[in-house]
C-alpha cells in the first residue's frame, strides 16, 4: 500500500545493533521516531529483543512508536555482524510493516548492510544512517563491494561526521553521491553557560565515555597519566561512564597507581559535570563525532581530543581545544602537555569554544534530521 492509499505516512526505524540492549548511536533514532510519530506519522522500530527494556525505547512506546523485538537463538546470533538478523529470515518486519520509508540506523557503517539489501530485496526506499567508522576496520572485498551497492541504492546514506563519510567512502572504494552529513543530538541545553569552576588547583579534567578501550582509548589516557611529569603535576582525571570493560580498566588504573583518576560513574547531568571541570579529555580510536565534545563546547569547555573520525571537525587546534596527531601514548602527551601550558588561557579558549560550536549545531538537530527524512520520504 503507497502513500496515496492511506493519509499517514508508514516509516519503519531498524537498530542494527545486536551487541547490547541500548548505546549511543540508538538515541539518534529513538528521538528521531517520536518526533516524527509527534508529527502524524505511523511510526514502527525494529530492535533485538533484551530482557532489558531500556528507558529511551520505553520513552518512544509511550510516544506511540510501534516496537517490533528481535528475538534471537543461538546459535544464530553468531551470524557475521553485517548480515541480515537470523529472526528477519523467518518473519519478515518489513513486510509486516509495509512501510514508506525505512531508516536503518548502524553504529559502525558496516552493520545495516544485512537491513539494507533485504529493503533492496524487497522493494523498500531506504536511508542508510551511520553513527561511527573506523579506520582500523575495513572489511573484506565482497563485503566492500556489497555496502557499496547498498549505500549508493539509498535514497541518502547519512554519516554523523564528514570524516566519517571520508573514512566510508575509503572502505567501500567508491564516492557516495548521496551523502549527508547530519548533526547529533546533545544532553545539555542550548543555552548552558555553567559557571567556570575556578582556577584553584587540581585542574580538572572529565572524559566522559563508555568504559571500552577499544573504542574510547582509555587505556592510552592512563599510560600517559603514569609518566613521572603528570604524577608530579596538579592534575586529576574523572571517568564518567559505564561499559563492558569497567573491571579491566580499574584494574589497569590501579596496576599503574594512578591516584589522581576516579570512576565517577554514569551520570545523566552533564551540565554537572562541566560545573565541576575544566576540561574534556578523550583519546578515541574510533568515533561518530562524539556528543560529549559538542555538550562540553556548548558548556564554555575546551577539549583535548585524538585526530579520530568527527573528533577535530568542530574544533580548532589551540584556539578552542587541543588535537592529538592519532591515539596513541606520544600523540596525547604532547597534546596534553601544550594544553597545560597554556592552562591560564583555557577559560577563554571555552568562551571561544561555546561561541564556535554554536555556529556548526543547530539547536535542535532532530528536528533538522527528521525535515531531511520527511523530503526523503515524499
Amino acid at each position: 500500500m503507497g502513500t496515496a492509499d492511506r493519509a499517514r505516512l508508514r516509516i519503519l526505524f531498524v537498530s542494527a545493533n545486536e551487541t547490547a540492549p541500548w548505546g549511543p548511536s540508538e538515541t539518534n533514532w529513538a528521538l528521531a521516531a517520536r518526533n516524527w510519530t509527534e508529527r502524524g506519522a505511523e511510526v514502527h522500530a525494529s530492535v533485538k529483543g533484551w530482557d532489558e527494556v531500556p528507558a529511551e525505547l520505553a520513552a518512544a512506546e509511550r510516544a506511540g512508536v510501534v516496537v517490533h523485538r528481535r528475538w534471537e537463538q543461538p546459535p544464530y546470533d553468531l551470524r557475521p555482524v553485517h548480515q541480515l538478523p537470523w529472526s528477519e529470515n523467518q518473519s519478515s518486519t518489513l513486510d509486516k510493516v509495509r512501510p514508506d520509508l525505512v531508516v536503518v540506523s548502524q553504529g559502525d557503517n558496516y552493520e545495516g548492510l544485512g537491513w539494507m539489501e533485504e529493503c533492496r530485496t524487497r522493494g523498500y526506499p531506504y536511508v542508510a544512517y551511520s553513527n561511527s567508522a573506523a579506520d582500523f576496520e575495513w572489511p573484506a572485498d565482497d563485503v566492500a563491494q556489497r555496502l557499496a551497492v547498498a549505500y549508493r541504492a539509498a535514497r541518502a546514506s547519512f554519516f554523523v561526521s564528514e570524516a566519517n563519510r571520508e573514512i566510508t567512502e575509503r572502505q567501500v572504494g567508491t564516492r557516495l553521491p548521496n551523502a549527508r552529513v547530519v548533526r547529533c543530538h546533545f544532553k545539555v541545553d542550548y543555552d548552558a553557560a555553567p559557571p567556570w569552576p575556578g582556577d584553584a588547583e587540581p585542574l580538572r579534567l572529565a572524559c566522559p565515555a563508555r568504559l571500552d578501550p577499544i573504542s574510547k582509548g582509555q587505556d592510552v589516557l592512563f599510560e600517559v597519566l603514569a609518566r613521572p611529569k603528570w604524577r608530579e603535576r596538579p592534575l586529576t582525571v574523572s571517568l564518567f561512564g559505564s561499559g563492558s570493560h569497567a573491571w579491566v580498566l580499574r584494574s589497569l588504573r590501579d596496576r599503574f597507581a594512578l591516584d589522581n583518576v576516579e570512576f565517577a560513574g554514569y551520570t545523566t547531568d552533564v551540565e554537572a559535570i562541566w560545573r565541576e571541570h575544566h576540561g574534556l579529555v578523550l583519546c578515541s580510536r574510533a568515533e561518530g563525532l562524539p556528543t560529549v565534545i559538542i555538550e562540553a563546547m556548548l558548556c564554555g569547555r575546551p577539549a583535548i581530543v585524538s585526530d579520530v573520525a568527527g573528533n577535530a571537525e568542530l574544533l580548532e587546534d589551540g584556539v578552542t581545544g587541543f588535537v592529538a596527531a592519532a591515539p596513541a601514548a606520544a600523540c596525547l602527551d604532547e597534546a596534553l602537555e601544550r594544553a597545560w601550558q597554556a592552562r591560564g588561557e583555557w577559560q577563554e579558549m571555552g568562551r571561544r569554544a561555546a561561541v564556535a560550536v554554536r555556529k556548526q549545531i543547530p539547536p535542535d538537530p532532530i528536528t533538522v534530521l527528521v525535515d531531511q527524512l520527511a523530503e526523503l520520504a515524499a
